[in-house]
């Protein structure tokens, strides 16, 4: 296997196919798996590596502001996005490696992977807040990745314009920023007297006073709570709503 797909993909695919601790039931045909993933890994690096040498993106700190126009307020969000789910993995794969959970981990690193793959932007056309999400991302990426598959690591961080190795040049693993990796939005369930009636979509940030006022004003709460009297609203904060009525 090793003659006939490398090392690295030998690693990966016996990492990733079954808990560390479980018997692994060998599968020829599932080490394609790992080899189109790392195909996959170094194909976006070398498709970046040339813009993120670029300087320009050096000193940049990415905007958070939001007076700004629509298209702008777009781009934000899907930069934002990127991020979040660079962050999440990142605190994901440092927990699981703890545990020793390591075949979750190459699948949290395959979900970061689509995330790069879906942030639809051209390398050429890429401003410098793109420059910094795509930099962050491929970087925790190819670091978490060292582990599994240390030798193509070694070739991509090089690739993203590292002259030195991983080891003399990463000093520290990655860490996670819990603002930065929080979900943008939360689904909230509302009951009425213990029973689900619906669900609001809101900020993560939002107070139980607002949190109350839109659980009452939803429509489908408000079917169930109509001509009844409501005796108290309790609100676990970014868990549930219950409303109590008689």
């Amino acid at each position: 296997m090793i003659e006939a797909f490398g090392a690295d993909a030998t690693r990966l695919f016996i990492l990733f196919a079954a808990p560390a601790e479980n018997e692994l039931r060998w599968s020829e045909t599932g080490i394609e798996g790992a080899v189109r993933f790392l195909r996959r890994v170094w194909t976006m690096v070398y498709r970046w590596r040339d813009r993120l040498k670029d300087p320009g993106y050096a000193g940049f700190q990415p905007a958070s502001s939001k007076q700004m126009d629509g298209e702008q307020a777009g781009s934000l969000r899907t930069q934002a996005a990127l991020r979040r789910k660079t962050h999440q993995t990142i605190a994901r794969v440092t927990d699981d490696f703890e545990r020793l959970d390591l075949n979750t981990n190459v699948a949290a690193l395959m979900e970061l992977l689509n995330a790069l793959g879906e942030f639809n932007v051209e390398p050429a056309a890429a401003s410098a807040a793109d420059v910094f999400a795509v930099r962050e991302a491929l970087e925790a990426l190819i670091v978490m990745l060292a582990p599994f598959s240390p030798h193509v690591a070694e070739e991509m961080w090089e690739g993203l314009g590292h002259e030195a190795g991983l080891l003399k040049t990463v000093a520290v693993w990655p860490k996670a920023d819990p603002r930065l990796a929080a979900k943008e939005e939360l689904e909230i369930p509302v009951q009425v007297n213990g029973k689900l009636r619906s669900r609001v979509i809101v900020a993560p940030d939002i107070s139980e006073a607002d949190l109350r006022t839109i659980a009452l004003a939803d429509g489908k709460v408000q079917s169930f709570i109509d001509g009844h009297e409501v005796v108290k609203v309790i609100v676990v904060p970014q868990r549930l709503v219950n409303v109590v009525v008689k």
